[in-house]
């Protein structure tokens, strides 16, 4: 089974090779009665944003307390431990090294906010640490600042969360009845799509594709320009980032031998 990243919807799942890891972790945060999101979200739904759709499966695996988020091809998305404070709900991801990730969502009336964002949370409480915030939770450090181990207080870290949230895309949460497999068959290949990963990426992109189909791939800088075009014919495509600048990139799919809706979505490019 592979873990892929994403960013936004699909913000990546952090630890993806050629990616810098966050400064910041938590030691081993406890989650006394984890919850089983199975039961608010169903076991299928569709997150849908502005640029992008995800079809997702739902299990709650009871010996962890983790609820694992799959594709419809059955690779794993986010697999994390929830419990819920003060209206947000909080998904812990286990990493290497005894370590924790924690990240924040917004989950109400029919609608997702930071969902599978552990990379970017991270990221930012890394820099809102290193600014002199919220000392007294720093437990190790090193001399060169790029490793920090913090004690998870939820009290302490809720007004943290609640303002990373504001920043983030909201996604309409949408019922799914289909199974797995029934899903997957009646889906068009543009709809399964996976990737772009890694994302946040810095020296190579892929994009892999549930079909083989005749598709054109485009990328957009944030000012909408076309960039470049790739051809491709297979179930995979990787192309080099090495010479884009950092910033915000669009990556626009086409099927030209289908009447399929043409599928955008967000790449990060760090440096």
């Amino acid at each position: 089974m592979r873990i892929f990243c994403f960013l936004g919807l699909l913000v990546l799942l952090a630890g993806c090779d050629g990616l810098s890891r966050p400064k910041a972790e938590f030691d081993p945060v406890a989650v006394r009665s984890p919850l089983n999101l199975a039961r608010q979200l169903g076991p299928d739904f569709t997150l849908a944003g502005p640029a992008d759709t995800l079809q997702l499966h739902l299990t709650f695996d009871t010996p962890t307390g983790r609820n694992i988020f799959t594709t419809l091809v059955n690779d794993t998305v986010l697999a994390a431990r929830v419990f819920r404070f003060r209206g947000l709900y909080y998904f812990v991801q286990t990493k290497s090294g005894r370590a924790d990730w924690v990240h924040a969502a917004y989950i109400r009336r029919g609608q997702i906010t930071g969902f599978n964002t552990g990379y970017e949370q991270m990221q930012a409480l890394s820099k809102h640490i290193l600014a002199g915030n919220l000392t007294e939770l720093v437990r190790f450090r090193n001399t060169a600042n790029d490793s920090l181990r913090l004690r998870f207080d939820k009290r302490k870290f809720r007004s943290f969360y609640a303002a990373q949230l504001d920043s983030l895309l909201v996604y309409e949460l949408l019922a799914n009845r289909l199974s797995n497999s029934s899903a997957e068959a009646s889906a068009s290949p543009a709809s399964l799509v996976l990737g772009p990963y890694p994302n946040p990426a810095s020296k190579q992109v892929t994009l892999d594709f549930a079909t083989d189909a005749n598709r054109l791939i485009y990328l957009y800088n944030d000012q909408g320009r076309l960039l470049r075009t790739f051809p491709t014919l297979g179930l995979r495509l990787t192309f080099s980032v090495a010479d884009l600048s950092a910033g915000s990139y669009v990556l626009r799919v086409n099927q030209p031998s289908s009447e399929a809706a043409p599928l955008t979505r967000r790449l990060l490019v760090e440096r």
